[in-house]
């Protein structure tokens, strides 16, 4: 059976996806490298600029699925992890309710929401589906619709998610119906062969700062040799 605290999560996860845009990708329970720490921080969820690496866009959320109110050391303890990992805002979403103190130091770049752990009930996990990873046996996979991508005068759409657990990609072929989980530093054709293939790639980005990191992204390439990036994964 799932915690209720995993639920928690994904109940935050599916709700910053409904109110987000194409521009950005949704990732639950990821782990990316602090620039302060220099060791894996875990986010509960990071919502980034999908083709672009300027981190004034990122954006972090924290799930406190707590029997009382949060108060003020946990608005500090969240205020350094946005500093870690550079992020622009954050917000920390709280089942019980926030104390004064919290939310007078919270100020303009923390944000604290109220999410009643009673929604969960409202949240059906069997619509998520279980990932393909054969290694992976607790992860779901949280779809995302990418914007279409025209090949040979046709709009062809792919869905693209990852799995809340391992962080691998996964692609749903509109064309054919076909799921597919995508290794890392790999690549994969549908078996409806398209003019197309998928591959993934571990690359080094740079943000406005100058500061170094790496990102793993889910390319879509076409058979002329023109490619679209579909979607981009801070690590």
């Amino acid at each position: 059976m799932t915690k209720k605290w995993r639920e928690y999560e994904r109940l935050l996860a599916f709700l910053t996806l409904e109110e987000s845009d194409v521009n950005h990708t949704v990732i639950p329970n990821a782990r990316i490298n602090g620039f302060i720490s220099q060791r894996k921080r875990q986010i509960d969820i990071l919502l980034d600029y999908r083709f672009d690496t300027k981190l004034n866009r990122r954006i972090i959320f924290d799930a406190k699925l707590r029997n009382k109110p949060i108060d003020i050391k946990q608005v500090e303890a969240f205020e350094g992890l946005m500093k870690d990992v550079n992020a622009n805002r954050g917000f920390l979403v709280c089942s019980n309710g926030y104390t004064k103190a919290a939310l007078k130091r919270a100020q303009n770049h923390i944000g604290i929401k109220l999410l009643l752990e009673s929604e969960i009930e409202d949240l059906d996990l069997n619509s998520w589906e279980n990932c393909r990873n054969e290694k992976c046996e607790k992860g779901l996979v949280l779809w995302d619709t990418t914007p279409g991508v025209i090949i040979e005068g046709k709009v062809s759409v792919q869905a693209t998610g990852k799995c809340d657990e391992c962080g691998k990609f996964h692609i749903w072929c509109w064309d054919c119906g076909n799921r597919h989980c995508i290794d890392f530093e790999n690549e994969w054709q549908c078996s409806c062969k398209g003019p197309w293939f998928w591959l993934t790639s571990i690359e080094k980005d740079e943000d406005e700062n100058g500061e170094t990191y790496e990102s793993h992204y889910l390319i879509l390439v076409m058979g002329n040799g023109t490619y679209e990036v579909l979607d981009r994964r801070p690590i």
